[in-house]
Order: structure tokens, then C-alpha cells, then sequence
């Protein structure tokens, strides 16, 4: 049989043991030790960014139409032009005509066929056109013309023309005499300047191009591109005015001159 007291004697030894193991196992703080604090880390605040809305700018680019054609064209004005080549093909109402001598009644001047006619039916009959838009103190002239008449007839270029003063003349004959003469309103009468002849002249019923060169008192003339003559006149100092052409009948008719062109340009 067994004894319950020493049951208890036991149990009461078992405790006394354990307690003593756990005391030993034991570790005594270190009272320099900074104690370890659990800190608890605030939840941060919601920060709510705002994403800028860009402004859009359209931009619209024209892609050039690779058909389509450029063509420059001429400004729209109403004004007449001061150099030019005048063709006869269209209005002449900017030119005007005047007879220095001869029965008016025995010619017909008019255009056809893009050229300007002069029929000089008379004798001495010398019949001048002008143009009356501009003046030139410094001017070219070329004048393109076929004689389809006699071979007895003058053609003229016109420079530096005034009513009060005269003007400055290139006279070329058919037959390849020419002259450069001024005519003088004060005096009323033409004065030779210089005069020759000229191998240039293509004689008979045919087309030859005159060239006059008028800068001031300054004159030249050229037939068929080929230098004559050259004057400067110190006399009557003729040194701007109107410009334009001539043609002269003399004893023998009919003189019928076609003018091709005229133009007008900086020497």
C-alpha cells in the first residue's frame, strides 16, 4: 500500500526544483542599455495631386496641292505703261497723229493685221505719231517697219518732243540716206544735226529696224543693230518730251509703209 504523504513530499520537491532552474537561467538588466520602445509611426496623410490639364492649341498645316500650277500674273492697273513694246493688235487711243505738211485728204493711216498702215497717196506728205501718255528725258526707241511702196520715203524716229520747244528726228530714207535733224518751234524750220549714208539699209520692199538712243541732248542712232551716228547738240538742248515715229512721202507715190513694232525703253 502506498503512502499519500509522500505523494505530497514529492510534489512539493518537483515545484522547489523548477523554480530553482528558472532563476538561474535568469538574465539581470544592463542598467545602461537604452530600452527598446515600440513607437507607433502615424499613418501619413493622404496628399491628393492635382494633374494640370494641358491646353491644346490645334494647329492645322495646309498640305500643298502637288496639281496645282502657279501662274504669275500681271497687277491689274489702270494706268498706261511708260515702257513697252506696242504691237498694234489692240487700243491706240493713248497715240495721236499729226500732218507737218501735205494734203491730209490724200492719206489713210490704220491698223491691220497687228501692224500699223501708213498709205501716203500725196506728194510731200509728212505724217508724224506720238505718244501722248509719258515724256522721257532718257529713252530707247526701236521701230520695226517693211516698205511695201515706192523707194523714195523717209522713216522717221521722234524723241524729246514739246509743242513750245521742237524736238530731235531720225530721219533713215529707203534708199540709205539718213539724217539726225532737230526741228525748232521757235525758229519754225528743221536743222541738220549729222547726216550719211548707211550700207545697212536693207533697200527695195523690204524690213529694217531703227534704233534711236535719246539721253538728253545726247543722240545715237543704229540700223539694223549696226552703229551710225552720234551727236550731242549744245545748240537747242532739246531735254525731254514725247516720243515716237514718222513717215515721209516726197515726189514720187504711192508710199506704203507697214510698222511691225514700236518700242519704248531705257537706253
Amino acid at each position: 500500500m502506498k503512502n499519500p504523504y509522500l505523494k505530497v513530499a514529492l510534489l512539493f520537491l518537483s515545484v522547489f526544483i523548477l523554480v530553482g532552474l528558472a532563476c538561474s537561467f535568469s538574465t539581470t538588466p544592463d542598467p545602461t542599455a537604452t530600452p527598446f520602445v515600440i513607437t507607433a509611426t502615424p499613418e501619413p496623410e493622404e496628399v491628393v495631386i492635382v494633374q494640370p490639364t494641358p491646353t491644346t492649341t490645334q494647329v492645322i498645316v495646309q498640305q500643298p496641292n502637288p496639281t496645282a500650277t502657279t501662274e504669275y500674273q500681271e497687277p491689274v492697273t489702270d494706268d498706261p505703261p511708260a515702257y513697252f513694246v506696242e504691237d498694234f493688235d489692240g487700243d491706240i487711243s493713248s497715240w495721236s497723229y499729226f500732218l507737218m505738211n501735205g494734203n491730209e485728204s490724200l492719206m489713210d493711216l490704220y491698223t491691220d493685221n497687228s501692224r500699223l498702215i501708213f498709205d501716203l497717196q500725196g506728194t510731200y506728205q509728212w505724217v508724224y505719231f506720238l505718244y501722248d501718255e509719258y515724256t522721257y528725258d532718257s529713252v530707247q526707241l526701236d521701230l520695226y517697219a517693211e516698205n511695201r511702196g515706192k523707194n523714195t520715203n523717209n522713216v522717221s524716229l521722234v524723241c524729246n518732243y514739246t509743242d513750245r520747244d521742237g524736238w530731235y528726228e531720225f530721219n533713215i530714207s529707203n534708199g540709205g540716206l539718213y539724217d539726225i535733224l532737230v526741228y525748232s518751234e521757235i525758229d519754225g524750220d528743221y536743222y541738220t544735226l549729222q547726216s550719211g549714208g548707211s550700207t545697212n539699209v536693207n533697200m527695195g520692199r523690204a524690213d529694217n529696224l531703227y534704233t534711236a538712243i535719246c539721253d538728253g541732248n545726247y543722240l545715237a542712232l543704229y540700223i539694223n543693230g549696226v552703229f551710225e551716228k552720234e551727236v550731242i547738240d549744245n545748240r537747242y538742248n532739246l531735254r525731254a518730251g514725247q516720243v515716237g515715229f514718222s513717215v515721209s512721202s516726197f515726189d514720187v507715190t504711192p508710199i506704203l509703209v507697214e510698222v511691225d513694232f514700236f518700242s519704248i525703253g531705257l537706253p
